[in-house]
Parts: structure tokens; C-alpha cells; sequence
């Protein structure tokens, strides 16, 4: 009897059934070096290949051609021709580095150098951190899962990379789990025959656990080791079944087969990982991560720049005593020529350091208006210019600088939900407004002027109070140091929910983040008056 095949519609259905309504047996990942192609790192046989073309090279001194010369005779490895080399892929590796295993090594970490996951791991790591599935095993030695859990989703998985580390593997995980089988690329990665042919007796009693709890689905995963084979020809029928995917068209090599049968499996022919992966993520219906990935990447540039000018200014002030002061002269030096040097770096933000640094108003205009005559298609800096002219009362022209920032970037949340303070305090227009901070929190949840912003629109116009506290907390929890949704907040709980402890604590709060805040400290001194006014009366 042969193994059963499933068509990948019928996978497909299978997964998301069994993603609603088992939730107790969810499935588990076994990646092989198929599944990074994708990503830029050679499969295996491709490996192999390489390597019998080096040891040609090297030990051919009769100008025999490669495919003539690559014999067992020649390699010295029983059963290998030039045709199926790709799954003598241990015994040719010890071959090739047999006497140097530092050059496989630094051969290894070369080949998987900068290699970025692939559109297929992002739709992984998805999975992986939202729900149950999140169990990957791999005999892989890159770190394209890990990657993209932590770029793709935040979140960090539990990495075992050596069999040391396989105590640590449990059946039930808070977060992701990373198992490595071969280990990590930098922890003496196995690839002899001796090494991988069978299983440490770590990973026995780790993966067996999983597999008491997990249904597996393997994909780019050859079965040339012997360990993970042996172990799975070796285990218990694993409850649920083993679903195998195999490259469309490509014959199945009856070891597997035999390994599917012993486990009640189906083989799914796909197109690729990246292929099966986007069929997963429209069957589940995933978000698409483009806005996250953005918001993202404009936070941390802006921290970047934000942290070496708030270092730089901290630097600059008097220490406390001399001994501080003579510590800090030559931070204090680096710090400006650090500065000196990234403003000499043409690009924007060279432009909005110097911006930064100008506290005349009408000078930071121009060092804008001069910015914008070098990158006229910077939407930072003509947002930017946009907040500096409100600031200073020049709203006619700051709203249609919003209007030319939006042309260049229109799902830009940062510039949207700068738009929306404007159309909210200078507008007045709070139908606008509204739909603007929507608009911003959608592409980015997280962003912490419009969390306020709208939370006092819905505040003031009352429209939702309920919603309002719960803007005002997320917005704090995001960011507890930002002065103005802490003020604002404060202000909630006295007027709206009559918590006067709980607005004491929040001026309290704001005042320590901006004790210069004219309008908290307005609102703060109002807030005593009144209360002094009930304790009397």
C-alpha cells in the first residue's frame, strides 16, 4: 500500500478546519533546506553539487569531465553517481572538509550570510504568534524563523540550538519554539554522516513530546539525515496523521512514502513554501503586515535620531560635581562630532538634526524651506515643515504642506495622524479629524499622538467616554512618559469620572515628564482650586 496524497485545496481545508475546532492538537512545523530557497540559501543537493565540482577541481589531474569523474570509486562514497548526488548530501560535505571542519563551517555561515525570510516565513511567523501553531523543528542552520518572528510579528521565539538545550522544550510553550535539531549555525552545526545519523537522545524525549501533542506538516524537508528519519520510521502512529508536502512533479522517494504511510498521512503536492504559505495566508485571511512593517520602521528611525539628540543635549548640561564634569567632557566631544559627522551624510535627516537644533523659529523655517530645495519629495520634512509653520500660526500654508506630504506618502500614519491634530485644533472640523485618527490607528495601533488625539475628540464632543478611557489608557501604556495624554488623562478622571485620586496622580505624572507644560500646569492649578473649593464649602 503506497502513501495517500491530499490535493492542496484539500490541505488547505483541512488546516483551517482543524485551526477552528481543535485548537487542543494544533500542528507543528518540520522545515528542511526547501523551505529557504526562497530566501536565498542554496538547498542541500545545490550544496552538494558545489562541492563535488570543488573536489573535482581539486583532485582531477586528468582532465576527466566532472560528470565522468564524480564516481564512489573517485568520492569514496559508496552508492553515490554524479545523478544522485543530491542525497548523499552528509557524506559529501565530511568529504569535502574532512581535513578542515573550520572551513565547512565559515563555508556554512558564508552561504547564509544576510539571507532575509522569505514572503513565506513572514506568513509563518504569523501564524506561529497568533495562534496554537506554533511548534517549528527544523535541520536547518539559519535563523530565517526566529528572523522573522522577531521582524514580522515582535515577538520572540524560544531558539534551542544544541541538544543541550532540548530540556528546555516543553508540549505546552508561552511563546514560540525554535528546535534545531543539527544545531545553530554558530554552535558547531552537524553535517557528517556520524553526526546526523541518528537522533541525540535530548531531542528522543523533546520531540517526542511534541509529537504527542502536534501534527506535523513537513515542508522542503528531503529525509537525506538519518536521525529525524529513523525517528519518525521508529515513533508511535502520531494521532492526527504526518501531512508531507512535495514539490508538484517531482517523484516521491519511497522512504518517505513509507514514513507517511506508518503515520496515517497524507502527501501534499505544493508549488513552493512561499507558494503554500501565501495559500494559507488568504485561507486564514491574515492581515497584511505592510503598514505594521512601516509604522515600524519610521518609529525606529525617528528613536534613532531622537536618542542621539536627546544624548547629545544631556551631554552638553553642567555635571554635578567635578569628577562628573571631567567624565563627561569627552563623551561630551564625541557626542558633538558624532553629530558633526551625521549632519555632513546627505539624506533628511541631516536636514532635521540641524532643524532640531535651531531654536529661533524663523531660522528653523529656512533651514526647512532649504531642506525641502535638496529633497523636495521628502514627505518627513514636509510634514514636518508643516507642524513647525502651525506652531507658529502660519496654518494656511501648513494644511496644504499636509496636503503635499500626503500626495508623496499616503498611508504615511505618522504624517495622517499629524494631519488630524491639525484638522482637530485648527479646523475644527471633528468629523474630519475623526476619520483621519482612525485612518492612522489602522495602519499603525500604536501610535500614541492620535490614541490621545482621538481620545480627546471623543472626550470633548462626547460621544463615547467609553471609548475615550480606554484611547487615554492604551495611549499611556504605549508610551508612559508622553506629558500631554498623561495631562489629558488627569483632566478625564476629574470632569467626566469625578476621580479626583486618580487625576491627582496623573497631574502628578505629567507635571514630573514637563514640569514647563503651560497647559498642564493651567489645567493642574484650576484642578487644586476647584478641590480646595469643596473641602471649604
Amino acid at each position: 500500500m503506497s502513501a495517500k496524497k491530499i490535493t492542496i485545496q484539500g490541505f488547505l481545508g483541512e488546516f483551517q478546519r482543524r485551526h477552528e475546532q481543535v485548537r487542543d492538537r494544533p500542528f507543528c512545523w518540520i522545515l528542511g533546506s526547501g523551505a529557504s530557497v526562497q530566501s536565498g540559501i542554496p538547498t542541500g543537493g545545490a550544496l552538494a553539487q558545489k562541492w563535488i565540482e570543488e573536489l573535482h577541481e581539486l583532485e582531477d589531474f586528468r582532465n576527466v569531465p566532472l560528470e565522468v569523474w564524480a564516481t564512489a570509486e573517485n568520492l569514496g562514497i559508496p552508492g553515490i553517481s554524479y545523478e544522485n548526488a543530491a542525497t548523499f548530501y552528509p557524506w559529501i560535505y565530511e568529504r569535502r572538509f574532512r581535513d578542515y571542519k573550520e572551513q565547512g563551517y565559515a563555508f556554512l555561515e558564508k552561504m547564509m550570510e544576510g539571507a532575509e525570510p522569505s514572503f513565506g516565513y513572514s506568513v509563518l511567523a504569523q501564524i506561529m504568534a497568533t495562534g496554537p501553531h506554533a511548534v517549528a523543528i527544523t535541520t536547518n542552520f539559519d535563523n530565517l524563523i526566529a528572523d522573522a518572528l522577531s521582524i514580522y510579528t515582535r515577538t520572540f521565539p524560544l531558539v534551542c540550538g544544541h541538544e543541550s538545550l532540548a530540556g528546555y522544550v516543553r508540549a505546552h510553550l508561552r511563546r514560540p519554539l525554535v528546535a534545531k535539531i543539527h544545531r545553530d549555525l554558530l554552535l558547531a552545526p552537524l553535517s557528517n554522516p556520524d553526526e546526523i545519523s541518528t537522533l541525540a537522545k535530548g531531542w528522543v524525549s523533546a520531540l517526542s513530546r511534541i509529537f504527542d501533542r502536534y501534527t506535523p506538516i513537513v515542508i522542503g524537508y528531503g529525509g537525506n539525515d538519518g536521525s529525524l528519519m529513523e525517528f519518525l520510521k521508529g515513533l508511535v502512529p502520531i494521532e492526527g496523521g504526518i501531512f508531507w508536502c512535495s514539490l508538484e512533479g517531482t517523484s516521491v522517494d519511497p522512504r518517505i512514502g513509507k514514513v507517511v504511510e506508518h503515520h496515517h498521512g497524507r502527501i501534499v503536492p505544493i508549488a513552493g513554501f512561499d507558494e503554500v504559505m501565501l495559500q494559507l495566508h488568504e485561507k486564514l485571511q491574515l492581515p497584511f503586515l505592510l503598514p505594521e512593517l512601516q509604522a515600524v520602521h519610521d518609529r525606529r528611525i525617528a528613536n534613532y535620531s531622537k536618542t542621539l539628540v536627546a544624548l547629545r543635549v544631556a551631554v552638553s548640561l553642567p555635571a554635578e560635581n567635578a569628577q562628573a564634569e571631567a567624565a563627561r567632557k569627552p563623551v561630551r566631544k564625541a557626542a558633538e562630532a558624532a553629530v558633526a559627522r551625521w549632519t555632513r551624510e546627505p539624506n533628511w535627516w541631516t536636514w532635521q538634526l540641524k532643524a532640531d537644533r535651531e531654536q529661533d523659529p524663523r531660522k528653523k523655517e529656512a533651514i526647512y524651506r532649504a531642506a525641502l530645495d535638496d529633497f523636495p519629495q521628502s514627505h518627513e520634512l514636509t510634514g514636518n515643515l508643516a507642524i513647525h509653520l502651525t506652531s507658529v500660526g502660519k496654518t494656511l500654508e501648513a494644511g496644504q504642506l499636509y496636503h503635499r506630504a500626503l500626495d508623496l506618502a499616503p498611508r504615511q500614519a505618522n504624517i495622517i495622524g499629524n494631519f488630524a491634530l491639525f484638522v482637530h485644533g485648527v479646523w475644527n472640523d471633528f468629523d474630519g479629524a475623526e476619520r483621519l485618527y482612525r485612518e492612522a490607528l489602522t495602519l499603525d495601533p500604536n501610535q500614541v499622538s492620535s490614541l490621545g488625539g482621538l481620545a480627546v475628540l471623543m472626550e470633548t464632543t462626547g460621544k463615547n467616554y467609553e471609548e475615550a478611557e480606554q484611547l487615554y489608557r492604551k495611549a499611556l501604556r504605549v508610551d508612559p512618559n508622553h506629558a500631554t495624554n498623561a495631562g489629558n488623562y488627569a483632566d478625564f478622571l476629574d470632569r467626566i469620572r469625578n476621580d479626583r485620586e486618580g487625576a491627582r496622580t496623573h497631574y502628578s505624572r505629567a507635571l514630573s515628564l514637563d514640569p514647563s507644560n503651560e497647559w498642564i500646569t493651567k489645567r493642574h492649578r484650576a484642578f487644586v482650586k476647584r478641590h480646595m473649593k469643596d473641602k471649604q464649602s
